[in-house]
């Protein structure tokens, strides 16, 4: 068995490195908090997101986080897969920055990169225009594969972006109402997303298994 196990490891390094990675984080991390007292603090890191007393707090943000992770997944799997049966067509790469710029909103959302930033002088707006010239390098360099995509899911998603990015940088009264307006439409936005990113990697890998099996 421990043969077995050794020859697992070595053929695949990334897990090695990965799992060597994460051991020392969590050692660095261990060696702060016992020189500076900050054990509160590292708790803090792995606590719930849900309170016990109100279950629902954070609901569709944790829902939102999952449906990111679904279609980053999606993408890198069907890249994975496309690269090994035929290498270096176009709709690998396609598929691979799709991945790469859904992980950039999958860590903004989780993180709040675009709040972190505001603290230190960098507009909401600014963000977003950045978001927006990324969509439009994005839009211009694949349009080719994306106009025999179901695209409509595609532009319904950035749509629903903008018109989330339109209510977080305006100010609007009321709770309730502007929190569905905002986070509403953008949850409406990531689950089209992730649909389209299904649909088109599902049909990019049917298609290039049916080229290879000729």
């Amino acid at each position: 068995m421990f043969e077995t196990i050794t020859k697992q490891l070595k053929a695949d390094h990334f897990v090695v490195w990965f799992n060597s990675f994460t051991v020392l984080l969590f050692f660095a991390l261990s060696i702060y908090v016992k020189l500076f007292d900050k054990g509160g603090q590292l708790v803090l890191l792995f606590e719930d997101p849900f309170s016990a007393n109100r279950p629902y707090i954070g609901t569709f943000s944790a829902v939102s986080d999952l449906l990111w992770c679904v279609a980053v997944t999606i993408c890198l799997c069907s890249f994975g897969l496309l690269q090994a049966i035929r290498p270096g067509q176009k709709v690998n790469f396609f598929i691979l920055c799709s991945a790469i710029t859904t992980g950039v909103l999958l860590i903004d959302d989780a993180f709040r990169i675009h709040l972190i930033v505001g603290k230190i002088g960098i507009s909401k707006t600014i963000v977003y225009l950045f978001y927006g010239t990324a969509a439009l390098v994005y839009g211009f360099t694949f349009w080719r594969i994306i106009r025999v995509t179901p695209y409509i899911l595609l532009i319904l998603a950035v749509l629903l972006f903008i018109f989330s990015a339109m209510v977080d940088t305006t100010p609007l009264p009321g709770e309730g109402s502007v929190a569905m307006l905002e986070d509403g439409t953008k949850l409406l936005g990531i689950i089209n997303i992730t649909l389209y990113f299904r649909n088109v990697c599902w049909q990019a890998v049917l298609e290039t298994l049916s080229v290879w099996k000729r």
